[in-house]
């Protein structure tokens, strides 16, 4: 479908969904199923110059009355050696001409071991490589996030990658969540060392529930757990938050980011992250949580979306990344808390969020707010889900 098509670094996605370096891209025939699916592309299971061995059980999931709120797992790179992936890549390219295959590398801060990875890729047909620069759970062996907080040895990694690859290959760094104070500096540092794209986010390390009773890890490795990366809705907030960083320190247009961190077929997973500067979308935990098949009702929303709104992804791409500011920038009027009575059904939950003691109650009556004990916090405002509370001028909901 032709609303629906992206244009990424000179290749065209038939649409802008990719699946990202997880399970869901873990060898041919899960690849093979995705793109009949209908898939854009994939970015393949990080691959490892020396092989590893994953740990049972390695993922889970938080869980709020049946709903999945967020995955954890310890999951490292394939298993799979690097003459394997590299049958299966050039066979997929030869398949699937039209959808986009990226190789993740992941190696320690041996610069020789990201080379020899890079220079078995070249020649597969493949379109580019993805540098993981921020599994958030691989410090054990100086992988991942460690070297993305290290910004010249992720600068000098993804030179001597360009070096090996040329113009063969692209090459897309993908960045971890907030191991600098901002991204400009390391985003402009790696554009000058050769990346042509940019990746985030990666999952974000926490640790897992435990029972409090028995005290048990509920990821439960022997009794034992250890750090993973959470993903899901839960960490959506983050990664708004690194796109929107990346697109004010590099042009989007000329250095396009692929967005991911809590894509899921909510319409609106999709469309902040297109606002924010997103060329195209990554999913991975929506497709492990309920199958590759939800490709369908992802397109089926965002063509609806589309169609409903009249607009395109290009007029959509990078709309709200002017409301994103400084601290200092923003408007410094000073705003109280109104209530319109008309539309209010007196369930007084305003006064449990209000924390300045600014409104009074009297049973049976419309809360009355004291305007000089209200200090417009905001908190009474976003939780009234009657839309009966405003902020004297400001009528746009949070």
């Amino acid at each position: 479908m032709e609303l629906l098509k992206v244009n990424f670094l000179g290749f065209n996605l038939i649409n802008p969904f990719v699946l990202a370096s997880a399970p869901p891209t873990k060898d041919y025939d899960t690849i093979k199923k995705a793109f009949d699916l209908g898939w854009a592309g994939i970015i393949t299971k990080s691959i490892v110059i020396d092989g590893l061995r994953d740990k049972t059980p390695r993922i889970g999931h938080l869980k709020y009355k049946n709903r999945i709120l967020a995955t954890q797992n310890f999951e490292m790179g394939t298993e799979h050696s690097v003459s394997q992936w590299m049958e299966w890549v050039q066979r997929l390219r030869q398949e699937y001409p039209d959808r986009l295959i990226y190789v993740s590398l992941f190696a320690s801060s041996n610069i020789d071991d990201w080379k020899t990875l890079a220079s078995n890729c070249l020649n597969t047909g493949i379109q580019g490589l993805e540098l993981n620069f921020s599994c958030p759970h691989s410090d054990h062996n100086g992988k991942g996030s460690v070297i993305g907080q290290n910004e010249e040895l992720c600068a000098e990694i993804t030179s001597e990658v360009k070096k090996v690859v040329g113009n063969e290959l692209k090459i897309m760094p993908k960045l971890p969540y907030l191991v600098h104070p901002n991204e400009s500096h390391i985003c402009k540092l790696l554009v000058e060392s050769g990346a042509d794209a940019f990746a985030a986010i990666n999952s974000i390390a926490g640790l897992c529930e435990f029972d409090i009773y028995s005290m048990q890890p509920k990821l439960n490795v022997g009794g034992k757990t250890t750090a993973g990366g959470i993903t899901y809705d839960l960490i959506r907030p983050f990664g708004r938050l690194i796109i929107a960083n990346i697109a004010n320190a590099v042009d989007p247009k000329k250095y396009p980011i692929s967005a991911t961190g809590g894509v899921s077929r909510k319409i609106e997973s999709m469309i902040e992250y297109f606002s924010l500067g997103a060329n195209h979308l990554q999913v991975c935990s929506e497709a492990m949580n309920y199958g590759l098949e939800v490709i369908d009702d992802m397109k089926k929303n965002l063509t609806s979306y589309l169609n409903e709104t009249g607009k395109t992804l290009d007029e959509i791409r990078g709309c709200a990344l002017p409301k994103v500011v400084a601290w200092d920038k923003l408007d410094k009027t000073t705003r109280t808390a109104q209530i319109i009575e008309e539309n209010c059904t007196k369930c007084y939950d305003c006064t449990t969020f209000c924390m300045y003691n600014a409104i009074s109650v009297t049973k049976g009556s419309v809360p009355k707010i004291d305007a000089n004990a209200c200090e417009g916090c905001g908190s009474c405002y976003a939780a009234c889900s009657k839309n009966s509370i405003i902020l004297d001028d400001l009528s746009l909901k949070i």
